[in-house]
């Protein structure tokens, strides 16, 4: 099945939204998809149109009134500058639409509503507020990452991306789908593919709880021979897209206490971004201790953008 054509790009007005923007310009294959800049804007509670036919009230609700019709001025130029930075970059003007709408169910729901419209992925920013921790997402990005368990989502890093890409592996589904995805959005092009399996030392929960002893030697050269087919199957599928063989790269790395940490490590070694990563992984109760390895990487890889593939 064809992939579909629109990306919806969640836009809050901020200066890293803006940034995000600009990193979208520099993927060619976006050019080939419709955008759709999407911003929830929330109205004045009911209550408001009460206390204004209170006299007393009045001046107040006035100068209310007056800063929303300001900041949807605000918005409405921000989307059109965002619109325009997209043309200016190549996109046809018919490829990027503008879409404004009243909060009904909250920021993060109205975005999850939207989604479900045939979208190919959902691209969000970071917040980038100071006083705020590097790795903060925002509360609404959160909620949106979690509703989103039927559509890709894109999250921007800090850094521009380049032209290599890292594809965590491991033999699970999501690993495979997260593999298809990238074939058929980046296929084609000049892009580089790290397919990356990262085996952690130990015996997984069993291990952290009674201190096991890591992995013995011949059971590592077990698993990485298990990879080998994965790897392979995997570059098959990559070349049905049009990837050539001197594009892909292979890599197993063992023997470390954080899978999400060394996935990272080795996108920012490599200059690796996106960072691709399907949301589940092979043990759904292994992530409910450990906190999933996808939501990990999105907290670690702030430099890098981390598409998250369902």
């Amino acid at each position: 099945m064809a992939l579909k054509n629109k990306i919806l790009v969640a836009v809050d007005g901020s200066e890293c939204c803006m940034e995000t923007i600009k990193h979208i310009t520099k993927r060619d294959p976006f050019q080939k998809k419709q955008l759709v800049l999407y911003h929830v804007f929330i109205d004045l509670p009911d209550f408001y149109w009460d206390i204004e036919m209170e006299p007393k009230s009045r001046g107040a609700v006035a100068y209310v009134r007056s800063w929303e019709a300001d900041q949807k001025r605000k918005v409405e130029q921000f989307m059109e500058k965002a619109r325009q930075t997209l043309i200016d970059a190549g996109f046809t003007k018919e490829a990027v639409t503008i879409k404004i709408k009243p909060s009904e169910k909250g920021i993060a729901g109205d975005i999850i509503e939207e989604a479900k419209d045939g979208y190919l992925a959902v691209i969000l920013s970071r917040r980038c507020e100071k006083g705020l921790p590097d790795p903060f997402i925002g509360s609404n990005a959160s909620k949106v990452i979690q509703g989103l368990h039927f559509v890709p989502v894109f999250i921007a890093g800090r850094r521009m991306p380049g032209k290599n890409i890292l594809v965590a592996l491991d033999r699970s589904e999501g690993a495979v789908r997260a593999v298809k995805f990238v074939g058929e959005l980046m296929g084609g092009y000049d892009f580089g593919v790290m397919l990356l399996h990262v085996l952690r030392d130990g015996r997984g929960i069993k291990s952290i709880l009674s201190q096991d002893k890591p992995f013995p030697e011949e059971e590592v050269q077990i698993a990485e021979q298990q990879m080998q087919d994965v790897f392979e199957e995997a570059k098959r599928r990559l070349f049905d897209y049009g990837f050539k063989p001197d594009q892909i790269k292979t890599k197993v790395i063992s023997g470390v206490s954080s899978v999400s940490r060394a996935i990272v490590q080795e996108a920012e070694k490599g200059g690796y971004s996106p960072i691709v990563i399907g949301r589940r992984g092979l043990s759904k109760f292994q992530e409910f201790f450990m906190g999933s390895v996808s939501n990990q990487v999105i907290q670690l890889g702030i430099e890098q953008a981390v598409w998250m593939v369902t």
